[in-house]
Order: structure tokens, then sequence, then C-alpha cells
């Protein structure tokens, strides 16, 4: 339902909608037997000629007043766009309590996660929106990632070179802001992902996630069922909820420490969409909820070591971590678009 949903103000402006448009009241209708026009309304119900005020005579068009359908729907459309504004998209429901026991959880969760664990290394474009560490964040970005440990970002621009680069080995990674002139150096993989996103992931992370591993090499401990749900354990606290889409069972969500994950829009047993939601709230709203679409996804590609190199200008701006923190490349001001928007 919309209210489940933090839409509870749509619907209530709809009935209002529908009451303006239909009349005062109720009441009124059921004693004239028509419906009586308002400011608002487009169109006139009244009663059939020689039958004025009788709740027998069928209704019929009378006509419409420009003026008033211009309005209406000026108004309506302002009024939906504030209040869609306030809305996220909806959440998966995932099961609780002790479930049933799976003795054949292992094998079905090698099952689902065969695709992703061939993954050594990709390349795509991510179209990142919706909230991290508390900052809004919109952008897209092209994505190289491979085994152990390479990440290579770029921050697309909509027009010209792009706007930032991230450049990570297992032990270090550079930040370069081009259009600042600023950048930030030997400061590992996770720190600077999580001034950008909110969430402290390393490039091996990155692309368990992105692919719908969840955690590099994950081993299943143990398994339940609550109907066609299964709960998977793995290690490091983090539990993996499987279920049936299309007919094939899917990693479809999974809780890692304080941040729930959840996959959709599979293809070839990989997702498409990654939706990262932390359990930590400001304002009634989690502090981190983004989603991010992921396309042109090529896996197992040869990415040279030129790839995972940078040269940046030696005129550059220096940096610290601390600087960059709630106003990084990706950070866009506070404004009224949804959480879960896009450019």
């Amino acid at each position: 339902m919309l209210w489940d949903f933090g839409c509870g103000p749509l619907v209530f402006l709809l009935r209002l909608v529908r009451h303006l448009q239909t009349g005062s009241s109720p009441d009124a209708r059921r004693s004239t037997g028509c419906r009586v026009s308002r400011p608002y309304t487009w169109t006139v119900w009244c009663c059939a000629p020689g039958q004025r005020g009788d709740p027998q005579g069928p209704p019929r068009w009378a006509g419409f007043s420009l003026r008033s359908l211009v309005l209406f729907w000026s108004d309506l459309l302002l009024l939906l766009v504030v209040v869609l504004a306030g809305c996220s998209a909806p959440r998966l429901e995932l099961p609780e309590g002790p479930g049933v026991p799976f003795p054949e959880y292992a094998a079905l969760f090698e099952t689902v996660a065969s695709e992703c664990r061939g993954v050594k290394s990709l390349d795509a474009v991510i179209r990142l929106g919706g909230r991290g560490g508390g900052t809004r964040l919109r952008g897209r970005v092209l994505a190289g990632m491979a085994a152990p440990g390479l990440v290579r970002l770029e921050g697309v621009a909509p027009f010209g070179a792009p706007f930032f680069f991230l450049v990570g080995s297992p032990d270090t990674a550079t930040l370069w802001l081009t259009r600042e002139g600023r950048v930030v150096r030997d400061v590992p993989v996770a720190d600077l992902v999580a001034a950008l996103t909110g969430v402290a992931w390393g490039a091996d992370d990155l692309r368990a996630v992105l692919t719908g591993c969840v955690v590099p090499d994950p081993q299943p401990i143990q398994g339940r069922q609550y109907g066609e749900w299964v709960a998977v354990d793995l290690a490091a606290e983090v539990v993996a909820f499987l279920r049936p889409v299309d007919g094939v069972p899917r990693l479809v969500a999974a809780t890692r420490h304080e941040l729930t994950i959840e996959y959709a829009e599979f293809r070839l047993g990989l997702p498409r969409q990654v939706r990262v939601v932390s359990s930590e709230t400001i304002g009634g709203q989690p502090t981190t909820d983004f989603t991010a679409r992921l396309s042109n996804l090529s896996l197992n590609v040869d990415l040279g070591p030129e790839v995972f190199s940078l040269s940046v200008p030696s005129d550059v701006e220096l940096v610290t971590l601390d600087q960059l923190r709630g106003s990084g490349p990706l950070a866009v001001p506070d404004g009224p678009e949804s959480s879960q928007g896009f450019p």
C-alpha cells in the first residue's frame, strides 16, 4: 500500500481531488441526484433535461471550463511533485524468526552464487542515485574492477572529461577531483569509497556486492526456510536471502552488518540493480539509501596494469580525507528530488 511506503499523503491528496471533483458531500449529491461543479472540476455532471434535481434522471456531460481544467491540472501536478518527493521506493520485507531448518542450504547457495563467484574482473557503467552517509548522491560512474583488490572509478560528466578519478590497489588509493584541482593520496580504497557513498567497501567488496555475491568468497554456514524464502548464514555475520524469481532461485537480498542490500533486474544470473540501505536513521530516514544501476556490463575482461594507474598533475592541491567528507564529487545539494532519482 502507498501508506506503507511513506506516501500516505498521496492517498489523502487523491481522495481530496475526488472530493473537489464530485461535490461538497455525499449527502448533497444524494439530495439532488446531480454532481455539483466545484472550482477545480473540468466537467459538470447534471440531470437530463426536464429532470433537474430528480435523482432518477440519467447524467450527461454538460461541458467544461478550459480555465478550470488548466487550474486543476497545474495544482494537481504541483502537489504530486511535492508529495512524491517524500516517497521512497518500496523495501523488500525479509523473513524473520527461527524458520525451519533447511539441510540443502549449501547446495542451493552454490547454485545461486555460481555466476558471481566466477567474476574475476568487470567493467560497467553505474548510475547512482539516493543518499549516502546523510548526503544526497547522484551521478554516473565508469567502473573497472579486478581481483585482487584493483579498482578504477571515473565520474562521467555530460560533457568533457571525467570530473573525478579513483584508482586503487590492495594497499592504497588516489582520488583526483579534476574540476576542483584537488587530490587525496595514499588512502585505503574503503575510506575513499566511504567518503563518496557512505559505505566503507574495498575493491573486492565492491565487486562482490555489485555482482550479487555480497562478500568476497562467501561461505555458507547454515540455512533456514520461510515458505518460498531461504535464509543462508554466511561468515562475518552476513545473511543471504534467496527466493525464486521467474521460477529460478536468486539471491535477492542480504544483510551485511548494519546494511541491507537488495537485488533486482537479473540478467544472465547477475543483478543489474543493487540497493543499499542502512539501519541507522536521521529524522526517520536511513542515512544511507542509494541504488546502483549497472549497464554495459562486461565480465572477466582483460584489464591491463595501465587501467589501474593514474598520473596526476603536479600543480593540484593535496587535501585530506576529512576535507573531502560530505562534499565529494557525487554529492548534490538537498532538493525536492526523490531519494531514488537518477541523472
